[in-house]
């Protein structure tokens, strides 16, 4: 799967949904394959928090023996976070101002996640 069809899925996914401030996909090793991020937003930086959620997540579930980690989602006063799996090897995230409507994110990342994970086979 080539880095380019990934950023086309990002930039599609950012024309979809307003409010979308940052989006990357990630492997689960927590390396950067594809981003489409504002400035300022480091992609290592993202990459890192993104992979210690995705354990952490991961952890709870092995736990409390609650299945495979889906969706992971960080509530903040100004902007929200959004780790969802995108098949074996990746991971898709999305930072979102407050005012974006989870519905149509949700819907739209599920969208994307999907269409990584068919291309990653």
């Amino acid at each position: 799967m080539s880095d380019s069809m990934l950023t086309y899925i990002l930039k599609d996914l950012r024309s979809k949904v307003e409010g979308l401030e940052a989006s990357a996909v990630v492997s689960k090793e927590g390396l950067i394959v594809a981003s489409d991020l504002s400035e300022g937003i480091s992609e290592m930086h993202l990459a890192v928090m993104s992979s210690i959620i995705l354990i952490i997540g991961e952890n709870f579930l092995l736990e409390t023996k609650g299945g495979s980690l889906d969706a992971s989602i960080l509530q903040f006063n100004e902007k929200k976070l959004i780790i969802m799996d995108a098949g074996l090897d990746f991971i898709i995230v999305a930072i979102l101002d407050n005012l974006t409507r989870m519905d149509i994110a949700f819907v739209e990342m599920r969208n994307s996640a999907k269409r990584i994970s068919e291309a990653e086979s």
